[in-house]
Formats: C-alpha cells, structure tokens, sequence
C-alpha cells in the first residue's frame, strides 16, 4: 500500500508539473527580439523542479515495485490532468473523452489488485 501512495504521489507531482508548463506557455510572448530564455516564465520553471522530485520520487518506488505494475500507474496522469484542464483552462470535455477517463481508471485499478 505504502508503493501505491508513493507511484500516486510521484504521478501526481509529475501531472502539476504539466499543469505547470501548460500554464507558463500560456503567458509566453512571442517577441521576435526576445531569445527562449527570455521567453520562460516562472511556472515552466516551477513545472522542470516539480518533473524533478516527480522522477526522484518515481526511481524510488521502482526499486520497490515491478515496472509492469508500476508503469500503468502513469496513465493517472493523463485522468488528472483531464479533469485539472476542464476547471482551471476551460477546456472541452466531452463524452468520448470521459468514457476513456473511465476506461484508464478501470484498468488501473485492475493493476493494482493484481
């Protein structure tokens, strides 16, 4: 139980970091004159630390786990950062992209009991 919280963690840290760039990008000018360092905000700063604890995190639980049972737990990313982009970018959700939402959750959790 103790590797599960740890792989969430990890994946969870991982999906604020894209958040993270996703919210810098949006404040990026596209200057002509201005170079990419220019161009780098402070959250796509935040977004490289956080993938950094997420990784440290992540080798961590491997040395613990299986990688196949491991892995899958990546997929959570994609369900968090799902439902985050609907509430905080006003983004689309429709069905087809719930029911696919759904279907990741299932087979997740069908991982974790094995």
């Amino acid at each position: 139980m103790k590797d599960l919280l740890l792989l969430i963690i990890s994946v969870s840290i991982g999906a604020v970091g894209q958040i993270a760039f996703k919210y810098g990008a949006l404040q990026m000018v596209d200057n002509p004159g201005n170079t990419l360092l220019e161009k780098i905000k402070w959250p796509i700063v935040l977004g490289l630390f956080l993938y950094g604890i997420s990784t440290i995190l992540w080798i961590i639980a491997l040395k613990r786990v299986e990688l196949s049972y491991a892995y899958p737990m990546v997929s959570l990313a994609y369900v968090f950062i799902f439902i985050a982009s609907y509430f905080l970018f006003n983004e689309p959700m429709s069905w087809l992209r719930v029911g696919g939402a759904v279907l990741i959750l299932a087979g997740i959790v069908l991982v974790a009991k094995s």
